[in-house]
């Protein structure tokens, strides 16, 4: 008998947990928390209660701040800070899904909003993303002025258009953004989640001792050798934005080389080969085992 009270108990309070979710994803904070409540006078040892109860709270409380980016970032670190670990807790793998109404409302919020690299995160581009609104953030992210310069920018039209478009369509930007702000490379390749891409920055990681090259400087370095690897992506440069660093001229030189030896003009591809071993030996140490590899030199 007290099994079978046992078994009724802990389903009623999986219904009344049910409900609280039901309640928190339609935005209801009303219903939310007292369906949190009526769970705390059930089972107050509920695993996920503390974390539907913080949702409901939030929801209850919240309001959509004024268009200044102090107060959004204020927002913004609330959701982050409070509600995302809540969210996660209660909802698992759905826990954006709870939070994107939130975000998007903020999005709505700083629409217009300068560009501010102190307030990155009320910016209209970084909201659209976080809350899965991939065209929107590509269209904010391209407004703001001088954007192929701005590492903030190129980072977030380059996750607006992997989600949209594929990797090919954003590797111009993201090859832009390992010239302006390399040591941000890593961060942004783990975020785009491509395993493919993922690989490619760990072989080109190990794929020599790069001697010459410091670890701050190293991801600007992944373009050249990525086009050496890929050759298609010699297309991915003109994105009206040229690094003149050694980096760069790397990237644009292997693309160079790679239309000299379709063309087959051989004097040309002499000179431009002895150029990019200036720039980096290692580089061009990789490019000539590739090319013997091949059986032509």
């Amino acid at each position: 008998m007290n099994v079978q009270l046992d078994l009724f108990l802990d389903s009623h309070a999986v219904v009344l947990a049910n409900q609280a979710m039901r309640a928190i994803g339609e935005r209801d904070g009303r219903r939310a928390m007292q369906c949190v409540s009526e769970l705390r006078a059930e089972a107050c040892d509920y695993p996920t209660l503390p974390s539907l109860e913080i949702l409901a709270g939030a929801l209850l409380e919240w309001h959509r701040p004024p268009r200044d980016a102090t107060r959004i970032l204020a927002a913004v670190a609330m959701l982050e800070d409070r509600l995302a670990p809540a969210a996660r807790d209660a909802f698992g793998a759905n826990a954006d899904d709870v939070l994107a109404p939130l975000f998007r409302e903020l999005a709505e919020t700083s629409k217009d909003l300068p560009y501010d690299p102190a307030h990155g995160k009320a910016h209209r581009a970084w909201l659209s993303l976080r809350c899965g609104d991939w065209e929107l953030a590509e269209e904010a992210a391209l407004a703001i002025p001088s954007a192929t310069e701005i590492p903030d920018a190129l980072h977030w039209l380059t996750v607006a258009r992997r989600r949209q478009r594929g990797l090919a369509a954003a590797r111009p930007t993201l090859f832009a953004l390992a010239w302006r702000d390399p040591p941000r490379l890593a961060t942004v390749i783990d975020e785009l989640q491509d395993e493919v891409l993922e690989r490619d920055f760990s072989r080109f990681n190990g794929a020599c001792e790069w001697t010459d090259v410091g670890a701050s400087d190293l991801p600007a370095w992944f373009p050249a050798w990525y086009t050496l690897e890929h050759p298609a992506a010699a297309a991915d440069f003109d994105v009206g934005e040229r690094s003149d660093a050694p980096a760069g001229q790397a990237a644009r030189l292997v693309a160079r080389i790679l239309e000299c030896e379709r063309q087959g003009n051989w004097k040309q591809l002499v000179a431009l080969r002895a150029h990019l071993r200036r720039l980096n030996v290692d580089l061009f140490s990789l490019y000539i085992v590739r090319r013997e590899v091949s059986g032509w030199r």
